[in-house]
């Protein structure tokens, strides 16, 4: 039975390990995307000054509403030139047009509070009330051959931008134009608020009395057009108060209208023009992608998808990319942009399918983030009710079979995307179908192999998956992730790739129950750590050496898998995290120690912290190395610490960790549940005796606790991090509980190899 277990955990290691060598290969050799690198170019959009570009924001235009039947001029468009998922992301996740103009002309996330959208935030006057609402037509004036946004209106939103933790600065489009000798027309007093300058002033502003303008200001390399919005809310009427949005109609008439005007705009641009039909402004109250085309594109062949160096996605663009494009395509700057810009220059790569898979993308990361309340709700009703029957019960098969499916449920929502469950009539259904079928599944190869006779074998099949699969995913430009319900959210514009909070969390919790059973399963010094015999004196340091040498194999394992993990986690080509290293060095430090039987002591804690910052440190500094084009936000930070403006990104991040648990009242269980584990960790009581029978389990319990700590302190949005670690690791002790039950005794002893639950 004993070499059994040891065969079991190297399996483990080697299945982990080896998954993500071949997806790193995968990766390298093009045979799968990777993220953190871009083989395209701005110029794939045109050169630079040839002509003008034209920038037509469609306040509520997503790709479901892009069809040859309904919009022919606009799906030809994408059809001929470039096609991407816009997320449209402002300083609120749900983004009206005032919004999303501001934001184009500041290149970083910004607000208003004009009438129908989130408030800038502005602070309270002497009489405890916000400002009142404002309209964009009323605010800017119409002033010789410009226009001007009201002063004291234009005031109040830079005062707010520059007082949020980003620092925005409206009017940056317009100065940096102006600056190369040019620029920035508008139409129309929506695309006036991107069009103005640091002052709130309008170089050229043309409003008529089409629905886009026959005719371009002269001499301008920029003009920016707004459209009215082709959805409007679908408003209930209520006795017992005012109207609510229950959900959002297409106004077909006015589409219409705007793809007709879209089209004959686009036929009659002087040669070298540059034209981008973006849908700025969320149709409804929740975020999703909204469709974003760029007319032509210099790929060589027609159709394409876009991208930029900050998604480091096929099909997929941020808002605040279009301010570096159009910077770029207007041949301003001098070939640097300025550094208050949130994002990177669109490309375009070749791709006949271009427009479908925008389209199919859009559907998917908005999917992920509209239905995740939906489909996570529906798995809890379906799983918690059973396993707390199981509980009361003490139905320990219940309890063990519940809980691996439990346990199984973050890597179901990755695995979950392998299924196009967006294009389902009822998509709702599929992804909960795809979810709790992916997680059955995990949950039968966990209990169909000899494994299932040890107390950890189940959980830790699972872990291992988890590990495998999340892994993979981050090494091949999480593709999964970015349609995961638990993933990366594209649409609120948190991350495109690498490995987010939730991922980490999900990892880390894995990590440390396969930690556990390598621990348990291969001999070491797991139970001599935790009895701390003295060190002092002969017979003691010749029983060390004895514990060291003994338990090297469990030390390799614990450090080629933390090792490994730490790898992918902070590769730019990876996970490009910084949060989650030195996480990871001290619960793989604390497991190695654990399994040479050495105490952990205080010069040892230190000591792992201390290495955990030198290798993210480490990490960052090589990708500050691979040069501006290529780096991600992790150079990017070396890079604001030589510019002296890293201490803005750390309170930005300090602020959003602790806001959360100020605007996110929920997130206190967590904090709460990870006092209540760390109780039980510590004090040990008596119902959880059988947990710790496995020698690896309470060493890993307490590395988690302190890696779960740091993890939550070194993120934003870390609590995350506690939460979905908690998830995994209760999972896991829930099946170990449930089984040692089914098992009836304590037969795996220490060793935890023998208690079949079958």
């Amino acid at each position: 039975m004993a070499r059994t277990a040891r065969r079991a955990a190297w399996l483990l290691v080697v299945l982990v390990l080896g998954s993500w060598v071949v997806a790193a290969v995968a990766a390298g050799t093009g045979v799968a995307p990777r993220a953190g690198s871009s083989s395209t170019t701005p110029d794939s959009l045109g050169a630079p000054g040839a002509g003008p570009v034209v920038v037509v924001g469609v306040p509520g235009l997503t790709w479901d509403l892009v069809s040859p039947g309904v919009t022919p001029e606009i799906h030809a468009l994408a059809e001929r030139g470039g096609a991407a998922a816009l997320v449209l992301r402002g300083t609120h996740e749900v983004t009206c047009a005032a919004d999303a103009w501001l934001t184009l002309g500041a290149g970083q996330r910004a607000a208003t509070d004009v009438e129908g959208c989130g408030d800038a935030g502005s602070e309270r006057g002497p009489s405890g009330d916000r400002p009142a609402p404002v309209h964009a037509r009323e605010v800017v004036t119409a002033d010789g051959d410009g226009a001007q946004v009201d002063p004291a209106v234009w005031d109040r939103w830079v005062q707010e931008a520059l007082r949020r933790s980003l620092a925005a600065r409206p009017g940056t489009l317009a100065g940096t134009v102006s600056a190369a000798g040019s620029c920035v027309a508008a139409y129309d007093p929506l695309a006036a608020l991107g069009a103005a300058d640091e002052e709130g002033r309008v170089a050229a502003y043309l409003p008529g009395d089409h629905l886009l303008p026959d005719r371009l200001a002269p001499g301008c390399a920029v003009h920016l057009m707004s459209t009215p919005p082709v959805t409007a809310p679908d408003r209930a009427t209520s006795t017992a108060g005012p109207a609510q949005v229950d959900s959002v109609v297409v106004d077909e008439r006015v589409l219409g209208e705007v793809d007709a005007a879209v089209g004959a705009l686009a036929d009659r641009l002087p040669a070298g023009s540059s034209l981008l039909v973006a849908g700025l402004g969320h149709p409804r109250d929740e975020a999703v992608a909204t469709a974003l085309v760029v007319h032509p594109v210099q790929t060589g062949t027609e159709g394409a998808s876009l991208t930029s160096g900050s998604t480091n996605q096929r099909g997929l663009v941020q808002l605040t990319d279009l301010t570096a494009t159009v910077l770029v395509g207007a041949g301003a700057g001098d070939g640097k942009l300025p550094d208050a810009l949130a994002g990177a220059p669109v490309a375009a790569a070749a791709d006949p399918d271009g427009l479908a898979h925008a389209q199919d993308l859009a559907a998917a990361v908005s999917g992920a983030k509209t239905l995740a309340p939906v489909v996570l709700a529906t798995t809890a009703v379906l799983l918690v009710p059973l396993l707390a029957l199981g509980l009361v019960r003490r139905w320990g098969r219940v309890v063990a079979v519940v809980s691996t499916v439990a346990t199984a449920v973050p890597v179901a929502t990755w695995l979950a995307g392998l299924l196009p469950w967006w294009r389902s009539e009822r998509p709702a259904v599929a992804l909960t179908a795809g979810v709790l079928g992916a997680a059955a599944l995990v949950a039968v190869l966990a209990w169909a192999g000899p494994w299932r006779r040890h107390l950890l074998g189940p959980p830790a099949v699972v872990a291992a998956v988890t590990l495998a699969v999340v892994g993979a995913d981050a090494l091949c430009s999480s593709r999964l992730g970015l349609v995961s319900v638990l993933g990366l959210q594209p649409v609120t514009a948190g991350r495109f790739y690498g490995q987010g909070n939730v991922g980490f969390g999900t990892v880390l919790g894995a990590f440390l129950v396969v930690a556990a059973a390598v621990l348990t399963w291969l001999p070491g010094g797991p139970a001599a750590a935790e009895r701390g015999a003295d060190p002092s004196g002969p017979a003691a340091r010749g029983g060390a050496r004895s514990g060291v040498r003994r338990g090297a194999g469990a030390a390799l394992a614990v450090l080629l898998l933390g090792g490994g993990l730490t790898l992918v986690n902070a590769a730019p080509w990876g996970g490009a995290d910084f949060g989650g290293v030195p996480a990871m060095v001290v619960a793989t430090g604390l497991l190695v120690l654990t399994a040479l039987g050495l105490r952990w002591r205080t010069r040892n804690l230190l000591g792992l912290a201390v290495l955990g910052f030198l290798v993210a440190a480490a990490v960052m500094v090589l990708d500050w190395l691979r040069g501006p084009e290529r780096r991600t936000h992790l150079g990017a930070f070396v890079q604001q610490v030589i510019d002296g403006e890293a201490l803005g990104i750390v309170t930005r991040k300090l602020d959003q960790s602790l806001g959360i648990l100020v605007d996110y009242p929920l997130s206190w269980l967590a904090v709460a549940a990870l006092v209540a584990v760390a109780v039980v960790v510590v004090r040990r009581p008596r119902w959880s005796a059988r947990l710790w029978e496995p020698a690896g389990a309470h060493p890993a319990a307490t590395a988690g606790v302190v890696a779960m700590v740091l993890g939550w302190v070194l993120n934003d949005s870390g609590i995350a991090v506690v939460a979905l670690a908690l998830a995994v690791l209760v999972g896991a002790a829930l099946t170990v509980l449930g089984g040692s039950w089914t098992a009836g005794s304590a037969g795996a002893g220490r060793g935890g190899s023998a208690a079949s639950v079958t």
